[in-house]
């Protein structure tokens, strides 16, 4: 320890860094003095304030104890790594170093040297190939593997020129990685928002990879630090794991905070966007979607086909085994391949499933039974009574533990059955789907991200019409089963993606059309206005249920449950449900309410919480689904191969091994892949969030700061998702 402590208060004062560092901050100085009284909006204070904190942070990652550090340690080497790529080369380009560095020169040196040199056109243009986007990031991409492998690595190690170039080329290659994103002064051309988050994407999918190899690896990758002094005890093995979680964790902050501006900047009302030519809009675009979308019959054949899979579904639960579950249809298909497939189809495509929905087929028949004699009372039309049945589900889910129980899953669905037909029956057309199926309500609020939406081909055909039959029906088709009429809506809250608007419209003006995800997310289903308190609380119970429902299977919160109900004396349900209920009403409650009075207290709008609420809650939408998506996917993955033993157990064979429901360590090949999911909910969630916030505030700041306290929820809401997936996980319906 003792060798440690005199070791850790050495400074490599290297003379030339010195001298480098230090002139480099004169020139930069000396030239942005010029520069700023000339173009003072190009060249605000903060600039020259980030460019000599970026040279302070470099002359602090190379001289100060780290460096020594990093000769017994992967994770100093790491932080040493990350300061080099993730800190100072954004700063630098953020101080927009070109001019000031030229103009700061010594007017001969200019002139006569360095000027006709920069003006070059060979030089000009392996500038502007070096800078591109595609070569950047594979150099960079490339600099940080032929560094990381092993032979080169302990190379540097051992030699100090060796060591000195490895940080010269992870600068270089760094701030060749970030110029396409900085797009620093004065840098010309179109600005791709899209393909900068594209590249942004790219780097955290890279870095993903790159540090989960570290952070899950079970041997040592350099032995070098095998046989140096291991400080503080912590084995060679334990270091490296550690040093890619950091590399992990540290990496995807900037990169998160570098989509943020991006998307700021894009979505900022004095954004520059590159002019288009306006696009025509044929009359015949509706026959530039396949024919088979708008076909009726084939979507009767597939919910017929549906319907037959839920009888069989409900005969195994009935009749089959119940234990283990995984060897039942009932176990298996409902609560891993349907809901796995139900979300990803959701962000993917749309609300597909209340298009071929089992549950509605027999309609016609109930309606013919029993008449639809009652209206659907006032005080009802509302989302209350669906919000409290999918939490009525969340709750039964865990506490009942339906996954594990194929008998009541079978009751379930019979259930659901028997209910759908006495209101469809009873009540106007589509008062099920619109105001009590939870199933339904889930897939509007998911189908809300999704990139197709049922439009009209031209709005000028809708303004003219006078019949409205793609929302009254005419005598051979019923027209919109939640009453949606096409020109007025937004987004895609309450449409079955059933088609039989298209199919009613005497026009042919409607269609699926692709359309900016999120777009209707804020608004009121038919116009843009606030969504109701009823439409929050249950795209709130939604969002949140996400996060309560995959936790509840992860060991940390089992084991606490566990103890906490033997500390108090109490059932472990109990426990289960105080948990369930308050993660997924009281704390959303409070949440919201803190988020709304701070964002008011901060941007000073006359805006009430409840309007804040009412319009940037389903904000988080997009953080909720991302954790429905990365948890219902994950199970979905691990258990894909149990349809084969459920299916042969209904058909009479054998039973097989099962599982028993123990717990799992995240997977290298399957977390990364989650975290990048939450990653993006997060970024989309920002967008939403700010794009709501610019159309409440009368300025950009105030929109910022109204925008600020949901963003850090959104914020939170990711960590503890990754917290969540990089947890061990009960593996519930596997069978081996």
């Amino acid at each position: 320890m003792e060798s440690v402590r005199v070791w850790s208060s050495t400074w490599n004062l290297d003379p030339f860094l010195i001298i480098t560092l230090v002139a480099t901050g004169v020139v930069y100085v000396r030239g942005f003095r010029r520069v700023r009284t000339q173009l003072p909006s190009h060249f605000p204070a903060w600039r020259r304030d980030v460019f000599l904190l970026a040279l302070g942070i470099l002359f602090f990652a190379l001289t100060s104890p780290l460096d020594g550090l990093a000769d017994l340690l992967l994770q100093a080497h790491m932080a040493q790594h990350w300061l080099l790529v993730m800190v100072v080369a954004p700063l630098v380009w953020l101080g927009a170093p070109s001019v000031p560095l030229m103009r700061g020169l010594p007017g001969q040196a200019l002139q006569k040297g360095l000027g006709p040199l920069l003006a070059s056109p060979a030089i000009r243009s392996a500038a502007d190939r070096l800078t591109r986007p595609t070569t950047a990031w594979c150099l960079w991409a490339a600099t940080i593997l032929v560094w990381h492998w092993p032979p080169a690595y302990q190379a540097a190690l051992r030699s100090q020129a060796w060591h000195d170039f490895e940080h010269a080329s992870f600068l270089a290659a760094a701030l060749l990685l970030w110029y396409p994103i900085v797009r620093p002064w004065p840098k010309r051309g179109a600005d791709p928002v899209g393909g900068r988050l594209i590249y942004i994407a790219a780097t955290m999918v890279f870095n993903t990879f790159f540090s989960a190899t570290f952070a899950f690896s079970g041997q040592v990758f350099y032995e070098a630090y095998e046989t140096v002094p291991r400080p503080w005890a912590i084995s060679a093995l334990r270091d490296q794991n550690a040093a890619g979680a950091f590399m992990w964790i540290a990496s995807s902050i900037p990169m998160l905070m570098a989509s943020v501006a991006v998307v700021v900047q894009w979505l900022s009302p004095g954004y520059s966007r590159p002019s288009t030519p306006p696009r025509v809009i044929k009359a015949d675009r509706r026959r530039g979607n396949p024919q088979w979308i708008f076909s009726l019959r084939l979507r009767r054949g597939i919910q017929v086909g549906l319907f037959l899979l839920a009888i069989i579904v409900v005969i195994d639960g009935l009749t089959g085994t119940s234990s283990p579950s995984a060897e039942n249809l009932a176990g298996v298909l409902p609560w891993t391949y349907w809901r796995g497939f139900v979300v990803i189809g959701l962000v993917a495509l749309g609300n597909l499933f209340c298009a071929v929905c089992p549950f509605t087929l027999p309609r016609q028949l109930a309606a013919k039974i029993l008449g639809r004699r009652f209206r659907w009372p006032a005080a009802l039309q509302n989302k209350w009574l669906a919000a409290g049945l999918f939490g009525l589900y969340l709750w039964a889910y865990e506490v009942l533990a339906l996954w594990d129980r194929p008998s009541w899953t079978a009751w379930l669905i019979l259930g659901y059955f028997l209910f759908a037909f006495m209101i469809e029956g009873l009540f106007p057309r589509g008062t099920f789907c619109r105001f009590l199926c939870p199933i339904g309500q889930f897939n509007f609020t998911g189908a809300n991200l999704s990139p197709l939406e049922v439009t009209p081909l031209e709005t000028s055909v809708c303004s003219r019409c006078t019949t409205r039959e793609c929302l009254h029906g005419d005598p051979n088709e019923p027209g919109c089963p939640t009453g949606l009429l096409i020109p007025a809506k937004t987004g895609n809250h309450d449409c079955t993606f059933c088609m039989d608007c298209a199919r009613a419209c005497p026009h042919e003006n409607v269609t699926l059309s692709l359309v900016r995800p999120g777009h209707g997310i804020g608004h009121d289903r038919m116009a843009k206005q606030s969504p109701g308190l009823d439409v929050v609380a249950l795209t709130s119970l939604i969002t949140f249920g996400a996060f309560v429902n995959a936790a509840a299977m992860i060991e940390p919160v089992v084991r606490f449950e566990e103890r906490l109900a033997t500390q108090i004396n109490v059932t472990a349900s109990l426990v289960q449900t105080f948990w369930i209920l308050g993660g997924i009403t009281l704390g959303p409650i409070l949440i919201l309410s803190i988020c709304a009075a701070l964002g008011q207290r901060l941007s000073r709008l006359t805006l009430s919480n409840q309007l804040i609420i009412r319009k940037l809650a389903p904000a988080l939408i997009p953080m909720g689904f991302a954790m429905w998506l990365a948890h219902a996917g994950f199970h979905l993955v691990t258990a894909y191969g149990s349809l084969i033993p459920a299916t042969r157990s209904f058909m009479g064979g054998a039973p097989q091994s099962v599982d028993p429901i123990g717990f799992s360590l995240p997977r290298f090949d399957g977390v990364e892949l989650e975290l990048l999911i939450l990653g993006f909910g997060f970024l989309i969630a920002m967008a939403i969030g700010w794009r709501i916030s610019l159309g409440l505030a009368d300025s950009t700041s105030r929109a910022f700061r109204l925008a600020l306290p949901w963003v850090v929820t959104a914020f939170l809401l990711y960590l503890a998702g990754a917290w969540i997936v990089l947890q061990p996980m009960q593996m519930r319906g596997m069978a081996m």
